[in-house]
């Protein structure tokens, strides 16, 4: 028997400790995964080699594993030591769907827009951040010719055209 809090192949996002062993500080960062399996260690432990190398882990009873979202890796983490979960909806698995372009600053989104004169309107107006082309799922044909090739102009009526 599994959490009823976790559905196999849906997404979560939680607190998580940077490092999960005893006797060190609790510092914690954001981690989202999809579950891909929960298991309940009192009814399917871990192997008996496992334990003793690894001797101030922090373990419990339910062992969630899954894909991570940030990290494109399968990784496994204790209930026990999650806070703050949440089911991700939609929007926040794919935050820039029906974007083309996103203006970047400082490893944040600041603006997104469908289209790239607004994106570089935004940009002007900011003096500063960093534009991007959105590429989703799969690839899409970006311009070959970059704004050090020609004149910001020509590039953007380029781009549009």
């Amino acid at each position: 028997m599994q959490p009823a809090l976790f559905e196999l192949g849906r997404a979560y996002s939680f607190c998580y400790p940077r490092h999960n062993y005893r006797q060190l500080p609790i510092t914690t960062e954001l981690r989202r995964i999809e579950v891909v399996s929960v298991r309940d260690l009192q009814c399917d432990p871990l192997d008996p080699t496992t334990r003793p190398l690894n001797p101030l882990l922090k373990r419990g009873r339910w062992l969630v594993t899954g894909r991570d979202l940030d990290k494109d890796a399968e990784r496994s983490f204790y209930l026990e030591s999650m806070s703050n979960i949440h089911l991700l909806t939609p929007e926040e698995l794919e935050p820039l769907s029906g974007a083309e372009y996103v203006v970047v600053e400082q490893s944040r989104v600041a603006f997104q827009s469908e289209s790239l004169t607004e994106a570089l309107a935004f940009r002007t107006a900011r003096q500063r951040g960093t534009i991007c082309g959105v590429l989703f799922h799969e690839p899409r044909d970006l311009p070959t010719m970059s704004i050090l090739d020609q004149p910001i102009g020509d590039f953007v009526a380029g781009l549009v055209a």
